[in-house]
């Protein structure tokens, strides 16, 4: 069962469950602290998540990624216990504001969480969709398309 480690987990559930949350699960995440697998970096013994660092202005790193149905994805992390439950052996993680991985990344594909019960793949088109905030426009049209949904979740909108 998937117990979340902070807000941005249970918003990232609460939204797979109720697209109604999806919203406010896409503004938290951009400030959010999330955490990308950088294996040639050096950094100081952070415990059984692995070593951590912070990133520095303008640098340039690598970032590990995996192949997945022909598309290159780049694991992220929403905590440093989904990392220990990613990985077999202590890698160098760097964690940074989500917006500021995006934009040092672009046209990059994330995937949340993998292999955890709370995961969620992003492309690129839907991280620049968040990045320029269209997605909230694409949200708001789709509630509009189906006004069944619409109705049913529109009293529990901020």
């Amino acid at each position: 069962m998937f117990e979340p480690e902070n807000s941005l987990e249970a918003l990232m559930q609460a939204a797979g469950k109720d697209p109604a949350i999806a919203p406010k699960f896409y503004r938290a995440l951009l400030d959010s602290e999330i955490y990308v697998l950088t294996p040639e970096a050096q950094a100081t013994p952070g415990g059984k998540s692995g070593r951590r660092r912070s990133l520095e202005v303008q640098e340039t790193i690598s970032v590990a990624s995996v192949e997945f149905q022909g598309m290159t994805w780049l694991p992220a992390f929403t905590s440093k216990k989904r990392i220990s439950d990613y990985l077999k052996e202590p890698e160098t993680c760097l964690g940074a504001a989500a917006r500021h991985l995006f934009k040092m990344l672009p046209n990059s594909n994330f995937w949340f969480n993998p292999l955890s019960e709370c995961q969620k793949p992003m492309p690129a088109d839907e991280i620049a969709l968040l990045m320029n905030g269209r997605i909230f426009e694409a949200l708001e049209k789709s509630d509009l398309a189906n006004p069944d949904r619409t109705r049913r979740t529109s009293a529990g909108r901020e």
